[in-house]
């Protein structure tokens, strides 16, 4: 398998090198060419590190002068064919010969080396190739000034490629940095809620807890309930273990989730923006006709942006899903500061909410969807989940109007300070 990458890899070689050669103008003297084959070698020795490169410039020295004299055979009248094809190949062989010492043996390299080894090898190998066709006469100044330009305008072409096919794969590097960057702001916000309620639920089970052990305690005056205080004492001690295996698990990811960056502020234009695109990714995934725009009236910095996120994705998706049936729909975000308070506003033209519903979105179970097939009801606890971190975490409020068949708007309001409270 080896062996057969390896002269796959110099096959492809040799063919590029072999098509770049037909790119020429004839110099000096008839069957001297010019060609862009010296760019592309170079290149395929710089990306094929790993080979030696005489068993690359060989094999191009091989392949490439057949093909040229098969050209030549059928176009042109030219008698010493056999002697162009010879110092074509003495060029490939030479070229590898000083690239490999130049280049390719050196511990380190940069592009200055990479530069200066291109312009010697070039500028030499067509200084043996003319002189072989030459007979090694008739030399002449321009020769030696023509080529050494060439070289030094060739190496410059190939020394730019590399440096424009970096930059464009630090681009693609960057832009996958930034896609895995805004994935993570999703994913950590998702956690971070989590935990949120977690730790509301684990006050939900102390009570439970002291309920249990308070009804253990009634029962010890009153008599025959043997069984009865065992169990409630037996409920009391399960709580007591499933509450501290509760706190483990927020302990563990409140340590992976909670670093120094959390203190670090974001604009809220840059967590719209993450936000929003995830949105249009869903909706483009989804095949949905749904257009989403957001508008920012006064930019300022967060510092609890994960929970920000959390809203925000909540009430869009919640948006999403009332609109993903119609034949075409619109979720608009206006956010802007007045007199130090953050609105938040989010509005669709989705089915809208029905009166009776309205003072019931906001607890946690309430929902009016389910699956048609399974019947299951949704969970609902998305908007619960709004409502409690804009209460509680920032001390905000949430409002929501809607209007059946037209749609609806939820309205976001938190003071400024925390906003940026730690």
């Amino acid at each position: 398998m080896i062996i057969i990458k390896k002269l796959k890899m110099m096959l492809t070689v040799a063919i590029c090198v072999a098509l770049a050669a037909q790119i020429n103008f004839e110099i000096f003297t008839p069957g001297f060419m010019i060609s862009l084959a010296p760019v592309i070698l170079p290149l395929m020795l710089y990306y094929n590190r790993d080979y030696n490169p005489l068993v690359i410039t060989f094999s191009a020295g091989i392949i490439s002068p057949l093909y040229r004299s098969l050209i030549l055979y059928v176009t042109s009248s030219i008698p010493n064919i056999l002697e162009i094809i010879y110092s074509d190949a003495i060029f490939y062989f030479s070229y590898g010969i000083l690239f490999l010492f130049l280049y390719s043996k050196k511990s380190k390299s940069s592009l200055a080396n990479l530069f200066a080894a291109i312009v010697i090898s070039d500028y030499f190998s067509n200084i043996i190739e003319i002189s072989v066709i030459l007979h090694f006469t008739n030399y002449r100044y321009d020769i030696f000034q023509t080529l050494i330009i060439v070289a030094f305008i060739r190496a410059s072409i190939v020394v730019c490629i590399i440096l424009l096919l970096r930059y464009y794969s630090f681009f693609l590097r960057q832009e996958e940095h930034e896609e895995r960057y805004r994935k993570l702001i999703v994913i950590t916000s998702n956690v971070k809620s989590e935990i949120y309620f977690m730790n509301k639920n684990n006050i939900q089970i102390e009570e439970v807890m002291k309920k249990a052990y308070y009804l253990y305690k009634s029962m010890l005056s009153v008599d025959n309930t043997d069984d009865l205080r065992k169990t409630s004492l037996d409920v009391a001690k399960e709580v007591h273990e499933i509450k501290k295996d509760y706190i483990s698990i927020i302990r563990g990811l409140e340590e992976l989730f909670t670093d120094t960056a959390d203190s670090v502020k974001m604009n809220i234009k840059d967590v719209i923006s993450i936000v929003v695109d995830e949105a249009r990714e869903f909706i483009r995934y989804n095949n949905l006709k749904i257009h989403v725009d957001y508008k920012i009236n006064n930019n300022f910095s967060i510092t609890n942006h994960y929970y920000i996120v959390t809203i925000l994705r909540n009430l869009i998706y919640n948006s999403i899903e009332a609109i993903d049936r119609k034949s075409s729909g619109y979720i608009d975000i206006d956010i802007q500061k007045k007199h130090g308070v953050c609105i938040i506003l989010i509005s669709d033209n989705g089915t809208g909410i029905e009166k009776d519903n309205l003072n019931y979105i906001f607890n946690a179970g309430f929902s009016t969807k389910f699956e048609e097939k399974t019947g299951d009801i949704c969970r609902g606890i998305g908007l619960a989940h709004v409502k409690g971190i804009v209460e509680d975490v920032f001390k905000g409020t949430i409002a929501v109007e809607s209007e059946m068949g037209t749609g609806t708007k939820f309205t976001v309001e938190i003071n400024e300070e925390e906003m940026e409270r730690d």
